[in-house]
């Protein structure tokens, strides 16, 4: 019974982690978000609204990887991911809908954008700090390891976001400028959080699960008082061996 109850506490441990997304499938989506930062300025922008329409492209993929973010977080993070998201499909189609916009109304949707993402990703990276000083990275789902990047990237972010809505003049240069950014920040965030997963511990060995794990795999309070004295039975022979038969007299 005991080797059937601490499998199930470490099946559960493990399923609390994550759902099973690879950290090269972030990663991989992080490059591709980097790349696609680095070609955006490229594209012929002097239309502000193909600015807007690949604003809204951009905000549309960043709910996407969003999806696949809550994936690969813990369950009690996972709905941070999936808010975040929904608030980018909102964006999105304000981008892509809105009939004729213009510069302020452009600047503004990228400024909420990153004011959005900077906060989210400053307390992201306290969080996985946090983590990292309880030891708690097992239950957490996130590692420790690059906690510092979402912090450096949230900062930015919510510098470029007051520069956005406070620009006082018309470039359409300059929105392609921040168009890119938000593409880029979307990657780096990514990528930092592959680094993240890749790092993630192992699960704890079998054999160092205690009593709290009974109930985490589901058993109820009798299975859990028994437990504890069958512990507590195999604890006091032990004391009575040492007891009986110490070190120096064997």
């Amino acid at each position: 019974m005991g080797t059937v109850i601490d499998q199930r506490a470490a099946d559960r441990r493990t399923q609390s982690r994550s759902a099973g997304i690879p950290w090269y499938a972030l990663l991989a989506v992080g490059v591709a978000f980097t790349l696609f930062a680095l070609a955006i300025p490229q594209f012929d922008m002097h239309s502000l609204k193909r600015i807007a329409v690949v604003l809204g492209i951009v905000l549309l993929l960043g709910a996407a990887s969003e999806v696949l973010a809550a994936g690969a977080t813990a369950r009690d993070w996972r709905w941070s991911h999936l808010l975040l998201a929904a608030l980018f499909v909102v964006g999105g189609i304000v981008a892509l809908v809105w009939p004729d916009p213009t510069f302020k109304v452009v600047a503004r949707t990228v400024a909420w954008f990153f004011l959005i993402k900077g906060v989210y990703d400053i307390i992201n990276s306290f969080a996985a700090r946090r983590s990292e000083q309880h030891a708690e990275a097992e239950a957490d789902g996130r590692a420790p390891a690059q906690w510092w990047m979402p912090l450096v990237v949230g900062a930015l972010e919510i510098g470029v976001a007051f520069w956005a809505v406070g620009y006082p003049r018309d470039s359409r240069s300059l929105l392609a400028l921040w168009v890119g950014l938000a593409a880029l920040a979307l990657g780096l965030t990514k990528i930092a959080m592959a680094l993240r997963l890749r790092g993630v511990r192992a699960p704890a060995p079998l054999d160092s699960l205690h009593l709290d794990d009974l109930t985490t795999a589901g058993f109820g309070g009798r299975a859990v008082a028994e437990g504890g004295r069958l512990e507590g039975g195999r604890a006091q022979r032990a004391t009575t061996t040492s007891d009986r038969y110490p070190t120096g007299d064997r």
